[in-house]
Parts: structure tokens; C-alpha cells; sequence
């Protein structure tokens, strides 16, 4: 006799005499956003005063409790035995009984990699240089970073150069860090996972890298010419890195009321001005708090942005400081010249020979949508647009593999030919099958697998652009079933070839031989050497290397189903890649699912190896 013990947050639940049926299940021919949880049926508790405590009363239409909205820690025990542990426990609903579910050893970090939709780009990612970014500009020979790959632009355009890539592992490690999973692939596999890498085909600038390098300027000295009714001008010095060159330069001031050395922006811009401008002038005296520095920015109309009053006067003797913080947001267009004033109060003499300015500011940008050629390139927003769900499952699938939960927070991607690895590691279940009948025939056989066709295809992303067919086919003799499904489409294009390197049109050249810039699909590549590749990632080349046992599994397939006695122990220890074999069937099979019934007998679906 089966006896059963439950226990949640902690606490023993009466149960009926009822044994609870659990459902082991195998990730087996499908893939990781599939990984099921292993599962109970609805277990139905007595409404006794103990478990009517333990649901806080929820069954009460007056009840305030949050116990039927939230997920509870279960424990099971089965003669003694701790079959599942860190379990959760959902309140379904109450009737005549409390109707609970129990779901265990699902990856529950990785739930929320799979079900939030958390894209490529949504990785966290930083500012530092070589890790978070590198600057686009010709480097002048190919390399890892930059490899050779035909984008569609002549070799001496002064324009643009090779687009950074990134290698799969670098981003499979990215996700494992962010989610807390531990992705475990076999060796060699993972050597060809190596030499994958991602070309970053997006030109998105990043918000990170604006705030983190801002245009600094410096300044020391005030312009005294062609003054306006008191008003001086500052004339501003740039203090930037190459890549922040691109943005704008400085520029006299003309045709305005003052004169002084301002900054020409070079694009459209939504700015933010931050910092302190220190002006040192004129003899102690009063009213200098009415002393206005002024923000203009030249457009024709010699438009006054904002104006700043002094924060603090500092007396020095025979001269005062005048102390301004800044802080203005605005817009500034192309062409434009950002420049400031000091305007002191109504003593046109208050600036005399020798007065000088310190200026600390940093004028930051909010992001402009693209990057230009010679600026700093961001490698996680110019991922591609999808799903990190996707870019596992492409990658897996790619290399022929299925992925299995490996502990709590861990998955093992496992090649389908270790199903046939580890024959020499089956459990013998001869002796535990319950015969239906004399003879030595299945209590259920069936001829077909779900979700498989005649014709099995597995296809790179549609693109007009891709010269050649690149998708391959795995076929299954059974008239029975449907004629054709797509088995795997993945989120990126195929490559054709030129000059034995991937050809990818990012840029194309106009009637006027101007350079312009293509959108175009995300692309998965071989690195070879310092070149970029597609020859080996053609889909009849990947099955062939890595579909073969999956070809045998799909053809002529025999599912299995059995009542099969297992103890709790096995059930705890159950491993769902090694096989099992049964004598009286002289051959291995593997576990699809595995139901609980009464007194240690097991529902088993097995499928032929």
C-alpha cells in the first residue's frame, strides 16, 4: 500500500485515502521552450479543519487572504520517501474538496527567460570599452572582432567599414549570467558552437554610452570684443575623445550681439547641458547676484535657451567669484551653434583685463537612433531582434540537440545520439512489466509519433535577397500521416557566397554613387580565421551531421505503453537519456512519459530505439 505524505510551507495536509498520481515527462523530439515541468493531477484535499487552516480560510467568499494567488512550497513523500522537494503548490479551487496542483522540476530561473519574451537586446550590459563597445573605424586589416565578410561596399570607401561581430558563446553566457541557469552542452558540440558567431547588422546607438562619455567643455577665458551693452561672451573649449568629434566642433560666434568661441552641432539633437561655470571678475561689491549667465544657442534668432543667477558668491580679495550651476535641457539643429554669455549687472566696467572663467560642463545627448562610421559601436543593442528563447532553441537545434532540466536551475543539451550512447547504461525493466496478456505483446502499440511528417523541413528565415536554397529535409515513409510541417525555422537568414566569404547586402550603391544603408535579416555565420563564412551551416549538411539517430527515431517509430512497477526511490532517481530495456521486446527504449498509479505501478510510454 502506497502511503503518501504532503506537505506545504511547511505543514502535513490531511489527504484522502486517494494515492496522488504523478506525471514524469520527457523533453524528448521537442524543444527547450517545451521543457515541460514534471506534473500531478489535481489532488483533491479534505475540507478538515487542518487544511482549511492551511489555505487561510480562502474558501470563505469574505476572506481577504492572498493564498489562492500565489505559489506555495510543497514537499511529497512516498513511504518515507522525499520524492519531491521545492515543489509548487497552486489553489485551484474549493468545492466539496480543496483542489491543489503540484508542478516540480521545471528550471525555474528559466521560466522567465522562456515566458517574458526577454530579448537579445534586453541583456544588461555596461560601458566599457572591448566589452560593451569598440569603435567603428577602419582598422585596417580583418580580424576576429572585424572579419572579413562581402557587406556590399567597395574596399576603399572612406565610409564605412566592417561591422563588429559577436561570437553564440559570448551570448549564451550572457543569458546564463543574467538568469541564473547553467547551460551544459557536450564538448563536442560545444566546439562548433565556438565558431559560431553574430554580425551586428543594426547600427543602434545606445543611451549607456551617451550619458557614460558626454562631450566635456573646458574654458578659461572671456571674449572681450564687440561686447553688447555689458554682455561678454565665453569662448568654449572641446575636450573630446575621436569618436565624440563626430557630433559637432567649435565655431566663432558671428552675427550676434556678442562674440566668443561657441560649439556647431552637427545633427538634429535633444540636449542636456550639466555643470558649473565659475566667472571671476570686477571688485566686491553688490548686485552681483543679478548677474545673469546666459545659454543662446545661434540659429538667426540669437535665441536665449535659459539663464542662470549666481548659486554663491565667493569673496577674493579685489575680485569676486561668481559661482553658476547648470542644468538645461533643449533641442539644437543641425548647423547651430550652442554658446554662452556672461551679462553682469549694470556696470558695463565690471570685466576687466586679466578676469578669467572656469567652465566644467557636459553637454549630453539623448540617443539619435543610429550610429555614424568613426563613433563607438554598442555590441548588446545591435544584437538581433529576438527572443532569447529563440536564439537557444535556433543554436540547439542547429547542432542537434535536446535540452533536459539539470537540477533546479540547470539544463544539459543532449545529443540524440546519446540515446543510443548510453545503451550500456540502460535499467534492465524485464521484471517489472506487467504482462496484459500471455503472450508477449505490448498493452499499447502505436506507429506514429506526434507532430511528425512526411516530409520534415527544416528552413532558414525567407529573404529575397539570398541567392541558393539552403533549407534541408528529413522524410518519414508513412503515408498515414500529414504530407509536410515546418520541424524548425530559424530567426535568421541563410548567406550566400562571394569571393569564399558570407555575402550579406547591408549597403548598396545609388544611380548618384552614393552609399546607403540596407535593413536586412539577422545572420549566423562561421568564423573562419579572420573570415566570416556559411559553408557548413547549409541545413543538408547540419542533418547529416547531426540528425542521423533522430532520423531512425522519426522512421518506422514504435511507442511503447507498459504498466511498469517502479518504487519511489527509482522514481526520484529516474534519469529521462538513459534508456531502458525490455527483454521481452529483445530492445531499448526511451521514456516519454511515466504515470504514477496505485500500489508502485507505473503507466510507462516508451518509444523504440
Amino acid at each position: 500500500m502506497t502511503r503518501d505524505e504532503l506537505y506545504i510551507n511547511n505543514t502535513k495536509a490531511d489527504l484522502n485515502k486517494t494515492d496522488i498520481t504523478l506525471s514524469y515527462k520527457s523533453n524528448l523530439l521537442t524543444d527547450i521552450s517545451k521543457i515541460v515541468s514534471n506534473s500531478s493531477y489535481t489532488i483533491k484535499l479534505p475540507k478538515t479543519a487542518k487544511n482549511l487552516a492551511l489555505i487561510e480560510c480562502s474558501h470563505l467568499p469574505s476572506s481577504i487572504s492572498r493564498y489562492p494567488y500565489l505559489k506555495h512550497k510543497g514537499t511529497l513523500l512516498r513511504n518515507g520517501i522525499e520524492m519531491i522537494k521545492n515543489a509548487n503548490v497552486v489553489l485551484l479551487e474549493t468545492s466539496e474538496t480543496i483542489e491543489v496542483a503540484l508542478t516540480w522540476g521545471n528550471v525555474t530561473n528559466f521560466a522567465g527567460v522562456v515566458n517574458d519574451g526577454k530579448k537579445l537586446t534586453d541583456i544588461t550590459h555596461g560601458t566599457v570599452e572591448g566589452t560593451d563597445w569598440v569603435v567603428w573605424e577602419n582598422w585596417g586589416e580583418n580580424s576576429e572582432r572585424f572579419p572579413l565578410i562581402d557587406y556590399g561596399f567597395n574596399s576603399d570607401d572612406s565610409n564605412v567599414w566592417y561591422h563588429p561581430v559577436v561570437p553564440v558563446w559570448w551570448i549564451l553566457h550572457k543569458i546564463q549570467e543574467e538568469s541564473g541557469v547553467t547551460f551544459n552542452f557536450p564538448s563536442d558540440k560545444f566546439t562548433v558552437i565556438n565558431k559560431m558567431i553574430i554580425p551586428l547588422l543594426t547600427r543602434n546607438d545606445s543611451q549607456e554610452l551617451y550619458d557614460k562619455y558626454p562631450i566635456k567643455f573646458t574654458g578659461n577665458v572671456i571674449n572681450y570684443d564687440n561686447s553688447y551693452n555689458g554682455e561678454r561672451g565665453l569662448n568654449l573649449v572641446l575636450n573630446v575623445d575621436s569618436t565624440l568629434s563626430k557630433y559637432g566642433e567649435l565655431a566663432n560666434i558671428t552675427g550676434a550681439n556678442i562674440t566668443g568661441v561657441g560649439y556647431k552641432v552637427a545633427y538634429d539633437l535633444d540636449a542636456h547641458l550639466e555643470g558649473k561655470v565659475t566667472v571671476h571678475t570686477g571688485t566686491p561689491g553688490v548686485n552681483k547676484q543679478e548677474a545673469k549667465l546666459r545659454i543662446r544657442k545661434e540659429d538667426g534668432n540669437h535665441t536665449i535657451i535659459t539663464s542662470f543667477y549666481p548659486r554663491s558668491i565667493i569673496n577674493e580679495g579685489t575680485k569676486v567669484a561668481l559661482v553658476y550651476h547648470i542644468n538645461a535641457d533643449f533641442n539644437i539643429n543641425e548647423g547651430q551653434i550652442l554658446c554662452l554669455s556672461f551679462l553682469p549687472d549694470s556696470k558695463p566696467d565690471i570685466l576687466t583685463t586679466g578676469d578669467y572663467v572656469n567652465i566644467d560642463l557636459s553637454f549630453n545627448i539623448s540617443k539619435r537612433g543610429e550610429v555614424v562610421f568613426g563613433e563607438k559601436f554598442p555590441l548588446v543593442p545591435n544584437l538581433p531582434d529576438i527572443k532569447q528563447i529563440d536564439f537557444i532553441k535556433a543554436v540547439a537545434s542547429m547542432v542537434g540537440l535536446f535540452a533536459l532540466p539539470d537540477g533546479e536551475n540547470g539544463i544539459k543539451f543532449i545529443p540524440f545520439d546519446n540515446l543510443s550512447t548510453n545503451k550500456s547504461k540502460a535499467v534492465d525493466w524485464t521484471n517489472r512489466v506487467i504482462m496484459a496478456y500471455n503472450s508477449v505483446t505490448p498493452r499499447n502499440l502505436q506507429y506514429t509519433l506526434d507532430n511528425i511528417a512526411q516530409n520534415n523541413w527544416f528552413r532558414y528565415k525567407e529573404d529575397d535577397n539570398v541567392m541558393g536554397n539552403y533549407d534541408g529535409n528529413i522524410q518519414v515513409d508513412d503515408a498515414t500521416i500529414e504530407y509536410e510541417r515546418d520541424a524548425i525555422t530559424l530567426p535568421f537568414s541563410a548567406c550566400s557566397t562571394k569571393g569564399g566569404v558570407a555575402y550579406i547586402p547591408l549597403y548598396s550603391y545609388n544611380e548618384e554613387g552614393e552609399l546607403e544603408y540596407n535593413k536586412t535579416n539577422p545572420r549566423i555565420l562561421l568564423l573562419d580565421g579572420t573570415k566570416g563564412i556559411f559553408k557548413g551551416l547549409e541545413w543538408t549538411t547540419l542533418i547529416a551531421n547531426n540528425y542521423q539517430t533522430y532520423k531512425g527515431l522519426i522512421n518506422n517509430a514504435k511507442v511503447v505503453t507498459e504498466y511498469i512497477r517502479l518504487n519511489s526511490i527509482e522514481l526520484r532517481d529516474l534519469e529521462m537519456d538513459i534508456p531502458v530495456y525490455l527483454a521481452q521486446y529483445g530492445c531499448y527504449l526511451a521514456i516519454i512519459e511515466i504515470k504514477t498509479k496505485e500500489n508502485d505501478i507505473c503507466e510507462c510510454k516508451l518509444l523504440k530505439l
